[in-house]
């Protein structure tokens, strides 16, 4: 026996996106924030569509709050309803942002023959639920927990059992919206991994953190469809698993999402000057999106951090930030903004600075003459012979060879002695 599902959860429809400063926040781009988590839940119910899935999981978190807006509702029954007409199954379990009573029955009105299960609502709570395969064949056996309110601070696995009888012939599956191996006093359902694995269940479709996580094999994390903030970042989407015998043989991330946070570190110590940063800056993020053009979303919002010691630190300014983020946006048509710069550079000191240090910065400095540094690499230079003799180096080439050695050595050292020397200063 074959068949597929989709794991997918925290959806919350009508949630806004946050973290978006000047440099991200563009009139053209208003209607993709409005409704990218709408899209990405469209590219949800396509894929399900296409693949012909034989049931698919929601792990809790739906809607963004107990109060809906009309749009958030109507988008959930129009795209259920297409599952629904496809023959495939929805199981619906309700999270601390969309507890039983945020479904209003006059609006999630489904009968108990539906083939919509919105645990708590249109079946009991806690629950099991037989799914059969297109061919009408008991195939799963899922076991569901919905939340009645907005705060669930109990251990949740003390409301699931282990299979019995015929149920161990199918594939069980613990559908749940906890907060797994985190805090104890967690608000959100707090359990540990082992609690899960102790239930003997072949997979866990679990819901509440927005990162995509696999805690074990049959224990994940599905993750949000779509980030709405810098602390989300990455691809976001849904779990496709295909199961052949009752074993998985397939566990395919696969992204919906339209918008992407990243987070970029960018090391800018080798600038000589502010252009030369800018260049640094341009080209990181230029190789980040190249490594990242397959599967790419319609926008990526990048943070950048930048971080080294420079001497120009007083010119990294908002004209700087505005330049740069306004020439990556133009030059990659509109496909990348930055959404933020935050600036963790410092203040490069001087040589004579150094020179002057009576602090282990100036020890250390003091000792960076080219003197001792060829005399050090001579010593080197004897208990590597073999290797050089293999390299054949003219005496040009080597002498070159040693010079870039040297240059290296002393730009290391002078980094370090700008921490140590920063460092001193911060605790006088």
């Amino acid at each position: 026996m074959i068949f597929s599902f989709i794991h997918i959860s925290d959806i919350h429809l009508g949630r806004p996106f946050s973290d978006l400063t000047g440099f991200a926040f563009d009139e053209n781009l208003k209607d993709l924030y409005n409704k990218a988590a709408e899209k990405a839940f469209s590219n949800f119910i396509d894929f399900a569509l296409l693949k012909n899935v034989d049931f698919v999981l929601i792990s809790g978190d739906t809607f963004d709050g107990n109060e809906q807006d009309f749009r958030s509702k109507l988008i959930l029954k129009e795209g259920l309803k297409k599952l629904e007409k496809a023959d495939i199954t929805t199981i619906i379990i309700c999270g601390n942002h969309d507890p039983i009573p945020a479904y209003n029955k006059n609006t999630f009105n489904f009968d108990e023959f539906s083939n919509i299960k919105i645990v708590g609502v249109n079946t009991d709570n806690c629950c099991k639920i037989t799914i059969c395969d297109k061919n009408n064949v008991p195939a799963a056996l899922v076991h569901a927990l919905s939340y009645e309110n907005n705060y669930f601070n109990e251990n949740p696995v003390k409301y699931f059992s282990k299979a019995q009888g015929e149920e161990q012939s199918l594939f069980n599956i613990g559908l749940l919206h906890c907060d797994i191996n985190g805090n104890k006093d967690s608000s959100y359902a707090p359990c540990l991994t082992s609690e899960l694995q102790s239930l003997n269940y072949d997979y866990w479709a679990l819901g509440h953190i927005h990162i995509p996580e696999e805690i074990s094999s049959n224990i994940q994390y599905s993750g949000t469809i779509q980030g709405r903030n810098t602390k989300e970042t990455g691809s976001h989407g849904i779990k496709y698993i295909t199961v052949e015998n009752g074993h998985i043989i397939r566990n395919n991330f696969v992204p919906v999402d339209l918008i992407r946070f990243e987070n970029i570190s960018i090391d800018i110590s080798s600038a000589k000057e502010i252009t030369d940063a800018f260049s640094i800056i341009y080209d990181s993020v230029s190789d980040f999106i190249n490594k990242n053009s397959m599967q790419s979303p319609e926008l990526f919002l990048l943070r950048l951090k930048l971080e080294g010691f420079i001497t120009f630190y007083n010119e990294i300014n908002n004209e700087f930030y505005e330049t740069i983020s306004e020439k990556i946006k133009n030059d990659f048509n509109k496909a990348v903004y930055i959404s933020d710069i935050l600036n963790g550079t410092k203040q490069k000191a001087d040589e004579k600075t150094f020179s002057e240090d009576d602090g282990i910065s100036g020890e250390i400095y003091r000792m960076l003459s080219d003197e001792n540094i060829y005399c050090a690499m001579d010593t080197v230079e004897k208990d590597i012979k073999n290797l050089l003799d293999y390299c054949n180096f003219s005496d040009n080439e080597l002498q070159s060879f040693k010079n870039d050695i040297k240059n290296t050595i002393k730009e290391d050292c002078i980094n370090l002695c700008n921490n140590i020397y920063y460092n001193e200063s911060k605790e006088e």
